[in-house]
């Protein structure tokens, strides 16, 4: 998990700009996900490297903004279930024994609210975007060249930029988008 390399932030005004170009999240296109307004947009598969290409299409690649969901049961204190590999069928609970609690680690009170989905806020380096166990769900410069985003339902990542980004995107891997396309 990269999530605790980063700095947490309540500064959650750094993200005022997002929820005002989302689409609504049922219309089902890009837009929805990732800010709109950006000339040209790439989906992605989610272990991409991006940091290295990215770093490249900002001028703040130092100081970049990083919102992960709220709900992951990491951040909750969620309880953990024992389980235990059966050879006649997978991972089976182990005989009883009390659940314990993992306790939730110390983040800022403040969060990123957009339609859908609230987010803990980090502010780090574009470098450290980059393998993370979840996430980052939404991750931008302060310059805000560029955004990526990985909605926890989607198995791939959307990331709206330049069409200079998106190109080097492309020939990376990624496949050319647009705003207004179904996802």
């Amino acid at each position: 998990m990269r999530w605790q390399a980063v700095t947490p932030s309540d500064d959650v005004e750094a993200a005022s700009w997002i929820a005002p170009r989302l689409l609504p999240f049922n219309s089902y296109r890009v837009g929805a996900i990732v800010p709109t307004r950006y000339a040209a947009y790439a989906r992605i598969p989610f272990d991409a490297q991006l940091a290295p290409i990215l770093a490249q299409h900002t001028s703040t690649p130092d100081r970049c903004w990083f919102c992960l969901w709220e709900g992951y049961a990491y951040l909750t204190g969620a309880m953990a279930e024992r389980t235990a590999w059966n050879p006649r069928g997978g991972y089976a609970p182990r005989p009883p024994s009390p659940p314990r609690l993992v306790p939730p680690p110390k983040l800022p009170a403040g969060r990123v609210q957009l339609p859908n989905r609230n987010y803990v806020l980090f502010a780090g380096s574009v470098d450290q975007g980059d393998g993370w166990q979840d996430g980052p769900n939404l991750w931008w410069p302060e310059d805000r060249s560029w955004c990526v985003a990985s909605e926890v339902d989607l198995d791939y990542t959307l990331v709206g930029g330049s069409p200079a980004l998106a190109e080097e995107l492309i020939k990376a891997g990624a496949v050319a988008t647009a705003v207004d396309e179904e996802l």
